[in-house]
């Protein structure tokens, strides 16, 4: 699911990318409904948004369905605004599309969230089902999180019930590919809440939920190195924890990462450190099987030759390790994409910010934040763990607007692609990639689009890989008021 901000909302292109490369192509005029969300349908190739359903009304919001020539097929109303309503979600699952949205009651203060299901020709299955009751939160909304199984037949929606001091909590919701409501329950960690932090929550094609969580012994505000990684799966079918303790000796993990394979074998894959948790050094990769059982662990410093490419010859001698390296972590990226070998690479982005003061026209001092997206470093470990290559893309953005920053990557059968905006010297802006091969052989930047020109803002958060060979690229136009989406062909 991939969510536009009302503000940014204007028209839908589909543009042509590698030349011959295009697929489909969808416009929107201004006198067009401008969508909030969009969701790509594996089933028929199309598209369903949900949004307003007119321009000249934000009351009644509704379905448009698109078919796989990004043709209109169907549009239906779904829920009318009342200013207390809040849009969560979006989604495909199987052959059904999803609608999750919290309403705020004043009178009961409380905040309710309900779901809706329709085929894809736009018939109601389920309408206006409740699925939580929570106390009034911030925005009137319960702040439930989403996440697709690896097959995507399986939604968990959770929600980590902080403030509990006695025990960590996560209440959770599960549908099936139909879009019923499978099951609920409460997972219950046995760690206090100060003591405990929830790092990634996972669901199993089976429906078993995995969640990656950090334990602090002194409490998450002491000592921030002082922390050890723990690994839990929940087995829905006896509601039993199974907690796998991970240590990797006297090493500081800086980032961990996990992913589940069809087998509900899990991935374990990140950094380590011999300093501090803001610095990396090198690899750890762990292979644990459904049940628990380790199959492969490694540890691996990185070698001198890779060092050199961000440390000197005597900070490497010095034992100086690489600074402000850290992978994504959110349900959607997290930084670890599996091998079909079963080797796993792991992207880790250099970020850091610097400051600039200076007198407005008004006569007072001003700061302002400069974000800066440099490196990405792409690691490819083999099945044992050891590290097989190294590739860099340097972007190098520096930015007031950190959304407009960072990338997005596909894989295709050649590699992985790396997109990013990009402002050459004397050349106009564009959304460039490079593609980093399978044997970690990188190629030069490339400009993706032809008549990509100034007042186009890229965003890469609203990209998404939606199939093998297949991948939605999103950027804005006309400073704001416009917005283009290319879906394209990544080999």
């Amino acid at each position: 699911m991939k969510r536009f901000w009302l503000f940014y909302i204007g028209i839908l292109i589909f543009l042509p990318v590698f030349s011959q490369q295009e697929i489909a192509r969808l416009e929107l005029g201004n006198r067009d409904p401008k969508p909030e969300f969009y969701e790509y349908c594996p089933t028929d190739k199309g598209l369903v948004t949900l949004g307003p359903m007119t321009t000249v009304s934000t009351r009644e919001y509704g379905l448009i369905k698109y078919d796989q020539n990004l043709k209109k097929q169907w549009m239906k109303p779904v829920f009318e605004q009342n200013g207390r309503k809040h849009l969560d979600l979006l989604t495909v699952i199987g052959e059904n599309i999803m609608v999750f949205v919290s309403e705020y009651f004043p009178k009961e203060k409380v905040v309710k969230t309900f779901y809706s299901a329709y085929d894809l020709k736009g018939k109601a299955i389920i309408e206006d089902q409740v699925l939580t009751v929570y106390p009034n939160q911030t925005e009137q909304k319960v702040d439930l999180s989403y996440i697709l199984s690896p097959d995507k037949r399986k939604l968990l929606c959770f929600k980590d019930l902080s403030l509990r001091r006695e025990a960590d909590q996560v209440k959770y919701y599960l549908f099936d590919d139909q879009g019923e409501r499978e099951q609920d329950g409460e997972i219950i960690f046995k760690y206090t809440d100060d003591k405990f932090s929830l790092v990634d929550l996972r669901v199993s094609n089976e429906g078993n939920i995995f969640a990656l969580g950090k334990h602090f012994p002194a409490g998450k505000n002491t000592m921030s190195d002082n922390y050890r990684y723990l690994l839990f799966r929940y087995d829905r079918s006896n509601s039993n924890l199974q907690e796998i303790k991970i240590e990797f000796d006297t090493k500081i993990i800086t980032d961990l990462a996990f992913r589940l394979d069809k087998d509900e074998n899990v991935y374990l894959a990140g950094f380590y450190s011999n300093m501090s948790s803001s610095r990396i050094i090198g690899t750890i990769f762990r292979k644990i099987s459904g049940t628990g059982q380790t199959l492969t662990e490694a540890v691996e410093e990185f070698s001198d030759e890779f060092k050199a490419k961000f440390l000197s010859q005597g900070q490497i001698e010095r034992g100086k390790e690489l600074a402000n390296f850290s992978m994504h972590h959110d349900q959607n990226d997290n930084g670890i994409i599996l091998r079909s070998d079963g080797g796993v690479l792991l992207m880790a982005e250099r970020y850091y910010q610097t400051y600039q003061t200076f007198r407005d026209v008004y006569g007072y001092w001003t700061q302002q934040t400069m974000h800066h997206y440099e490196e990405v470093i792409l690691t490819s470990i083999d099945p044992s763990g050891k590290i097989e290559w190294h590739a860099i893309v340097d972007k190098n953005q520096v930015d007031l607007n950190p959304s407009r920053c960072s990338y997005f990557y596909a894989i295709g059968e050649k590699g992985a692609y790396i997109f990013y905006d990009y402002s050459p010297r004397k050349q106009g802006p564009n959304v460039y990639y490079n593609l980093v091969e399978m044997d970690g052989q990188t190629s030069v930047r490339i400009p993706l689009f032809k008549d990509y020109r100034f007042g186009n803002e890229y965003y890469p958060q609203f990209s998404y890989q939606v199939s093998n060979n297949e991948a939605l690229i999103v950027y804005y136009t006309r400073n704001g008021r416009g917005l283009s989406m290319v879906r394209m062909k990544i080999n």
